[in-house]
């Protein structure tokens, strides 16, 4: 069988790469685009190749592709959990698993419920306001919270963590500068936190990470520094990129909206559904390690293989209509596997503060019984080879009634 070709790439204009991806799912079960990316389109076939260990991360090859001269950036960035597998990965994710428990997350909640709270508040009391520059900092605020950074510190890690984002595409020379210098300084800081907390552990991740062990094994204070950093800067963007995926969706859909507030029980479903229906990871990003059948081809070890979870969460032969929002959707136990947030040995760790913050977000929002007073205008940007996020909603506004 032969891949189908699409003429998008990853720097294409997102507006023509999302139906373009969807009409190419109804044709086949694969497609390269135009960087040579084979991408891998059903669910069924997703799913079962996120465990595969034949298929390993991208390594440093964005790295080498943007010129990213040896130094800190690139010794922090091969040296993360994401980007490495085997032994090295498993090690890493075992001792940081015994710490980034859901315990530990849902003890947040009202952390994150109080954030929302006043954010919202904060637009009634002038009339309305843009929601997803309000709410765009409630996930660092959750995730400082569990570390145990102190609240006054998170515009800088923003600031830090903005300009590290474009790490995981392809780079400008003034992306790099930025994006070390963001680094040498997030890394310092966390460096004095960890040093802290050695010498006075606290009810935190940070404390956490420090203690895990496995067998006489645990964490460097060089390891744990790296992986506090990389904890935020995988959270951060992705979740706030999701909240104003999430309430667009809903905005746009009242009904669905007032679900979140007359019925609690219905929420973990409705934001599940937003995340099917409107997903802000369009792609995870593989490579070939060992020679392997997909689509009925054998790929060669280098093949460059991209997760397409937009088709696969609206996949006919996985979800019935997938193109209607249903808030109940995953209510149901035979419901199908949600894909956004991976699986096999690279799941998302942070899935459950994810899911927390999402749902306090939109738990928060409905209270307000919002409308928007005009019909939003979306701009969004494709991150190369990992990200849709959006970056402008125009006139998201939000109204008392």
């Amino acid at each position: 069988m032969l891949d189908q070709r699409v003429s998008v790439g990853p720097m294409s204009d997102p507006e023509a790469w999302k139906p373009t991806m969807l009409a190419a799912a109804t044709r086949g079960a694969t497609a390269v685009d135009d960087a040579g990316v084979l991408h891998v389109l059903r669910h069924r076939d997703v799913e079962a190749l996120l465990g595969e260990r034949r298929l390993h991360g991208v390594g440093l090859s964005v790295f080498d592709a943007s010129g990213v001269p040896a130094g800190p950036l690139r010794d922090w960035y091969a040296a993360l959990m994401f980007t490495n597998d085997g032994p090295a990965h498993d090690r890493l994710r075992r001792l940081v698993s015994k710490a980034f428990t859901p315990r530990a997350v849902d003890r947040l909640r009202r952390v994150a419920a109080d954030l929302v709270e006043a954010r919202v508040a904060r637009l009634r009391g002038v009339g309305g306001g843009d929601l997803v520059t309000a709410l765009g900092d409630v996930p660092m605020h959750v995730m400082c919270a569990l570390l145990g950074v102190p609240a006054s510190a998170v515009p800088e890690f923003i600031s830090w963590v903005d300009a590290l984002s474009p790490i995981f595409g392809f780079m400008s020379r003034e992306q790099i500068d930025a994006a070390s210098a963001a680094l040498t300084a997030l890394l310092a800081y966390v460096d004095g936190l960890v040093a802290g907390r050695t010498e006075s552990p606290a009810d935190d991740l940070i404390t956490a990470l420090i203690r895990a062990e496995e067998d006489g094994d645990r964490l460097s204070r060089h390891e744990t520094v790296s992986m506090v950093a990389n904890l935020l800067v995988g959270g951060h963007d992705t979740t706030s990129s999701q909240i104003g995926c999430s309430l667009l969706t809903l905005l746009a859909r009242p009904e669905a909206l007032a679900l979140a507030r007359d019925g609690a029980g219905m929420l973990p479903s409705l934001v599940a559904e937003t995340i099917r229906f409107e997903p802000s990871i369009v792609i995870a990003p593989r490579t070939v390690a060992a020679p392997l059948v997909i689509g009925d081809v054998e790929r060669s070890p280098g093949t460059m293989i991209a997760f397409n979870f937009l088709t696969a969460n609206h996949d006919p032969l996985a979800w019935s209509e997938p193109e209607v929002f249903r808030p109940a959707r995953f209510a149901s136990p035979d419901a199908s596997r949600l894909l956004s947030f991976g699986g096999g040995p690279h799941y998302c760790l942070g899935a459950s503060l994810a899911r927390m913050t999402l749902e306090e977000s939109v738990r928060g929002v409905a209270a307000a019984a919002p409308r928007l007073v005009e019909e939003p205008t979306t701009t969004t940007v494709i991150h190369p080879g990992q990200l849709l996020e959006v970056d402008r909603f125009g006139n998201l506004l939000i109204r008392t009634t």
